[in-house]
């Protein structure tokens, strides 16, 4: 579990994976140089519980670098999870998992699906991305295209994680996305989304970035772009090299600034909807259905359960 400054919702983060957590498992916490008071938080759960090992970045290294460094950890068991700092995990997510890795050797990683956690306790919608199956794994991988399954409920098997080569800090915006399509075309694993809910996504402000949608645009195309080389057995280049030859012109940046701007005004009206906010939430979804109609339509169908 990174963290960083998430002094609100860790505490609640944490006692969500110990309540589920095999009794012979361990969470190592990497407070990621926080100046929020989640420092005094994370040491007092370790204190109250001895499976509970932290490590203190005094200066912020990163989301991929504090990931590393747990991954890193000590003996680095045959499986690791991940959990974020101010989710939570459902009854049953660990033990679905394992049973998952250890009765199918292909798969590198497994995931399941979750609902969004407001603010004020609502929960609401459905998250869930990714193949579900081997036969939807094996149709996106065969067109190259980008798999993603989801990162707050994922775990790894060490052997697929370590030979992926861990987390690359140049994705920090979209580490989760990168590791897992590296996972897949780079090492030649599965992966697979288990079509049970394992966690409460906390939707907050600070979750509304427009900037990371810009970054993840860009580093999804060119994650595709490297997936499709490797599929072919061609050579590729690093994600600046490619970023430099592949600047968009101006038309190209209005479109994607309209998808992009319509993909946050979906993400606003969600959380207005956690928030009991009414005008706001239908003020946000006219105007993302406007600016992206498609998006608005795909999440609206894996909403409701399609």
């Amino acid at each position: 579990m990174p963290v960083h400054n998430a002094a609100r919702y860790v505490g609640a983060a944490i006692d969500s994976v110990l309540a589920d957590m095999p009794h012979d498992a361990e969470l190592v916490i990497v407070d990621d140089g926080s100046t929020d008071g989640s420092a005094v938080i994370v040491r007092a759960a370790a204190e109250r519980d001895d499976r509970i090992t932290v490590i203190r970045n005094e200066t912020p290294t990163g989301v991929s670098r504090a990931l590393n460094t747990a991954v890193r950890h000590g003996d680095c068991p045959a499986f690791v999870a991940v959990a974020e700092h101010d989710d939570l995990v459902l009854a049953g997510r660990f033990s679905a998992q394992l049973a998952a890795l250890r009765g199918e050797p292909a798969l590198g990683a497994v995931s399941g699906e979750g609902r969004y956690l407001g603010p004020s306790g609502r929960i609401a919608g459905r998250v869930s991305v990714g193949p579900r199956s081997k036969a939807e794994f094996d149709e996106l991988r065969s067109a190259g295209r980008e798999i993603l399954i989801p990162h707050p409920a994922i775990m790894y098997r060490r052997d697929a994680v370590i030979a992926a080569g861990l987390y690359d800090a140049a994705f920090d915006a979209a580490q989760d996305l990168e590791i897992v399509n590296r996972l897949v075309y780079a090492a030649g694993w599965e992966v697979r989304t288990i079509a049970q809910p394992h966690v409460l996504y906390r939707i907050h402000d600070s979750s509304m970035s427009f900037s990371h949608i810009s970054r993840q645009r860009l580093m999804t195309r060119y994650i595709v772009y490297r997936n499709r080389a490797q599929l072919d057995g061609e050579a590729f280049v690093s994600f600046a090299e490619w970023q430099e030859a592949n600047q968009p012109d101006r038309r190209t940046r209005w479109r994607w600034y309209r998808k992009d701007t319509g993909a946050l005004r979906y993400r606003q009206a969600g959380l207005a909807w956690l928030n009991r906010r009414p005008v706001a939430f239908a003020g946000n979804i006219v105007a993302a259905s406007v600016l992206h109609p498609r998006w608005v339509l795909m999440k609206l169908r894996v909403a409701r359960g399609r």
